[in-house]
């Protein structure tokens, strides 16, 4: 089974022909802040950054893109949703038909301070969940609700190496944690009902691409489902890499897919994604993405995507005082008239311009 399709779109036929027509539609997923704080300060973080897009973040958190600050800011009510949201949110995404939630950051979602509470409502109102997570904060009374419960249906822990050394240097944290988060892994995949997919998320940086061979025995060992990797993100599109690095590395990722795929565990990695990363919108006019995935910040704003989240140009409304089934409409208008080539480039344009051809109708349609 494709995780990462593209095609995605192509299974909401009723979505693709209201955009057809011009009308408003539900997104399937929200992928959502919680809160901006995080106990972590990754090196690659874009939030983080000062060449970051989503800079703005730090804001929320008072903060600063320096190395001295571990961890960044710090938490306050500025930083964070609401417990109204905890409360609300799940019960208005059932009233608008919005199927599915993606717990994410920004900082990190389980630092929130009502996220079992939200927890608890997504599942009494069966939504469908998703969770991205250093895994620091996971006790196992967490574990065990959020993997036992049929409508989880992925969690994934950025690990970003395979020993304590490398997560240190990586997650910059002021603690030793890799062991306690590993045991939090572990939890994951014993509680995990038959169709929960538990992935490790490794950011390719300078630091850790020798690592990539070692954490993928590594994490296979543990019973996961799969490793996914992805490359730090900056302005220069080289992840901080020169080119014959970069190819050795894909052809290495080529390798170890060859190696170690199986029926259960995936080696995942899109070959030229790194090529996206400074590539100007140019290949595509409408930006449809942002209809099937809001984006919602710390601040409360719904954006259109995660590239653009926290730019106050890009802030469509507001959760914490307008509903979700309201927002549907109001935002219209603005998802109708975004210009993508004024956005930072998109490593979403692959998505954008198949649901493009979904609804954009070619010429001779019959001569498929």
């Amino acid at each position: 089974m494709e995780i990462y399709s593209t095609a995605k779109a192509l299974y909401h036929l009723d979505k693709l022909q209201e955009l057809k027509k011009g009308n408003p539609i539900s997104p399937t997923l929200i992928q959502i802040d919680l809160e901006a704080w995080c106990n972590h300060n990754c090196s690659f973080c874009s939030y983080r950054k000062d060449d970051g897009y989503n800079k703005e973040m730090l804001k929320l958190i008072d903060g600063c893109s320096s190395n001295e600050c571990k961890p960044i800011g710090h938490s306050s009510a500025k930083s964070r949703l609401p417990e109204s949201v905890a409360h609300t949110l799940p019960k208005q995404m059932k009233e608008a038909g919005i199927p599915a939630i993606e717990l994410t950051g920004g900082g990190e979602p389980t630092m929130w301070a009502y996220f079992d509470i939200l927890l608890d409502n997504l599942i009494e109102n069966n939504i469908e969940i998703g969770l991205v997570t250093n895994g620091s904060n996971m006790p196992e009374a967490r574990v065990k609700k959020l993997a036992s419960y049929e409508k989880t249906l992925w969690i994934r822990f950025s690990m970003d190496g395979s020993n304590q050394e490398i997560h240190k240097l990586i997650h910059r944290t002021s603690k030793d944690e890799f062991d306690k988060i590993l045991k939090a892994v572990k939890q994951t995949v014993q509680y995990a009902h038959k169709d929960l997919v538990v992935g490790i998320s490794f950011i390719i940086t300078p630091e850790n691409y020798y690592d990539i061979e070692n954490s993928t025995i590594l994490y296979k060992s543990l019973g996961v489902s799969n490793i996914r990797f992805s490359w730090l993100y900056d302005t220069t599109g080289n992840a901080g890499l020169n080119d014959d690095v970069i190819e050795m590395i894909k052809d290495k990722l080529e390798a170890l897919k060859k190696e170690h795929d199986t029926d259960n565990f995936r080696v995942l990695f899109e070959r030229g994604r790194i090529e996206t990363y400074n590539k100007p919108n140019d290949d595509f006019k409408t930006c449809y993405y942002q209809r099937f995935v809001w984006n919602i910040g710390a601040d409360g704003f719904v954006y259109p995507c995660c590239i653009q989240k926290y730019n106050p140009d890009y802030a469509f409304a507001d959760i914490t005082t307008e509903s979700v089934k309201d927002i549907v409409n109001s935002t219209h208008s603005r998802m109708s008239t975004l210009n993508p080539k004024a956005c930072n480039p998109c490593w979403l344009r692959n998505r954008n311009k198949q649901i493009g051809q979904a609804i954009e109708e070619p010429k001779h349609v019959n001569f498929v």
